[in-house]
């Protein structure tokens, strides 16, 4: 069959990856990952998804069922949703989609378990944070060849931003269809601006605000947890994250290795080994003896976004695009609360995020991995289709503002906006909530990009971690035993950073160092 080439001499067992922990240091890339971004307008992509004439001679006459996996929560209108994209998927293209979820605590396990089991199924949610660059230096992934994209997915190829094929690329293969928008990593928060109010806060604006915010609420509303954030497996507590440096790049979740994004020829340096981390680290220490977040934090898999909307914690952390829905609906239930969303690193600068920081790939042993790739095009760019996953079904969850919006109808609760994982498919056809917070998300996102996005060769680098595959899984039990509980406040810094310092020293973390920067020299080199 035309480009199947890539399919012969795949292995249909595979053993366990490294499930590398999402430990602090990639959490801020980890988080955005799940359903971060805020899609741009893009001239001249399509809208109907109309196929290209060697696309409309194949043949469809056999009905398929493909299985997909997403990344997520499954909301509670899920099949419901999919009963009417099904119905869209059955007249075009005789295909139908059975979805599967991995909940986003136990991706971390269960992922990399789908395909050394060899389990059937033909499409799968795929990005930099969910083991894409060991999956597919595993053979897990179908290679994506210029003949089968331009095939059987011929809108993807033709308004796909060239840089995601680069990014996608392992060894010179693509395996997966990256996502299409524009994206930044920088995390927001939400807070209750009546409790501001209440005890006479200044406007939270620093990190300095945040933590007087954040200690003024823990001492005053016992009924309440000041603070709240993702899935434990994502790391329950990022407050850290509003104090790291920013301009930080971090290579990998298991080791404390970074270098300055503003430098063109960076060098690698130890995060734990800075002086000001140590100054952090006790901040840590003392925001949680002051019980800013639960003991649990570690293990918590309190729902916290839920949280926040029942009134059971006073702040919420998480990329603009889920932060921005979560204030929308809270405007609808508690106005009174008086949202105010906040960035306490405004001048930061950053990357912007890989493109493969969110797609689909194709099980390598799919038997209906052309059909997958139509679906998948489908998904992109048919615009009914992507409403519907995106949004769920016009008139019960959502209704248009016009082309580029939407408002949230109450039955949204069931099924919330770009809540449903469908982060896979995403272009420019994602709309923007209307009124004022889909205003303050635009003017947040136009700032960013004007003053705050900084474009290097080094956007695009991605690590091959095979010469070091047992450091990292040694110096990923350090991160997960030692280092978690100090990051959490659990353990006093002094006592605690010598002890990981040596432990990672044992684990290799010299050896690491010194391939991480080889890779980053060489790819330097490359670009010149």
């Amino acid at each position: 069959m035309k480009g199947m080439k890539s399919m012969n001499g795949m292995r249909k067992k595979m053993q366990v990856g490294i499930m590398p922990i999402l430990a602090l240091s990639m959490l801020a890339s980890a988080c955005s990952g799940n359903t971060e971004t805020q899609s741009t307008s893009s001239p001249g992509v399509s809208t109907s998804a109309k196929p290209s004439e060697s696309a409309t001679k194949i043949d469809t006459t056999k009905p398929v069922k493909l299985k997909l996996v997403l990344v997520g929560t499954k909301p509670p209108d899920t099949d419901e949703v999919y009963a009417e994209v099904n119905k869209i998927l059955k007249q075009k293209i005789n295909t139908e989609l059975e979805i599967r979820y991995l909940d986003l605590n136990e991706y971390n396990k269960k992922y990399p378990l789908l395909f050394a089991a060899n389990e059937d199924f033909d499409m799968i949610f795929a990005s930099s944070w969910t083991f894409y660059n060991e999956t597919s230096r595993k053979d897990g992934f179908l290679e994506l060849t210029e003949d089968l994209l331009k095939t059987y997915a011929p809108n993807t190829w033709k308004n796909q931003n060239p840089i995601g094929w680069e990014q996608a690329k392992i060894n010179g293969k693509i395996y997966m269809v990256p996502q299409d928008t524009f994206s930044s990593g920088f995390q927001v928060g939400l807070i209750r601006g009546d409790l501001r109010e209440k005890y006479n806060l200044p406007e939270v604006k620093t990190q300095t605000d945040l933590v007087n915010y954040l200690t003024t609420i823990a001492k005053n509303e016992k009924s309440l947890t000041a603070f709240g954030g993702p899935p434990a497996t994502l790391s329950a507590v990022p407050v850290p994250i509003f104090f790291l440096d920013m301009e930080l790049r971090f290579l990998h979740g298991a080791v404390p290795l970074a270098y300055d994004i503003n430098n063109t020829k960076p060098k690698l340096t130890n995060y734990l080994e800075n002086p000001k981390t140590l100054e952090k680290m006790n901040l840590f220490y003392e925001m949680a003896q002051q019980g800013v977040w639960t003991k649990d934090a570690i293990v918590s898999k309190t729902d916290w976004k839920k949280a926040f909307e029942e009134g059971k914690t006073a702040a919420y952390f998480h990329n603009i695009a889920t932060v921005a829905v979560l204030m929308d609906g809270v405007l609808r239930t508690h106005p009174e609360w008086k949202p105010e969303l906040i960035d306490v690193n405004p001048t930061a600068k950053q990357f912007q995020v890989p493109l493969i920081n969110g797609g689909i790939g194709i099980h390598a042993t799919s038997k209906h991995a052309e059909r997958a790739l139509m679906a998948l095009d489908l998904l992109r760019y048919d615009k009914d289709l992507y409403d519907l996953t995106f949004y769920g079904i016009k008139g019960k969850h959502w209704e248009p503002v016009g082309d580029k919006k939407f408002r949230s109808l109450p039955a949204s609760a069931n099924y919330p906006p770009e809540g449903s994982s469908p982060w896979g498919w995403r272009t420019p056809l994602s709309r923007q909530v209307e009124g004022l917070t889909g205003d303050l998300v635009e003017s947040v996102y136009s700032r960013w990009k004007s003053g705050n996005i900084i474009h290097s060769p080094l956007e695009t680098f991605a690590l091959d971690d095979s010469k070091i595959k047992n450091e990292l899984a040694a110096l990923n039990n350090v991160t997960q035993t030692y280092l978690l509980p100090i990051y959490h406040g659990l353990v006093k810094p002094e006592e605690g950073l010598p002890q990981v310092l040596e432990k990672m020293k044992q684990a290799g973390l010299d050896k690491v160092q010194a391939e991480f920067q080889a890779q980053l020299d060489a790819y330097i080199a490359s670009k010149k």
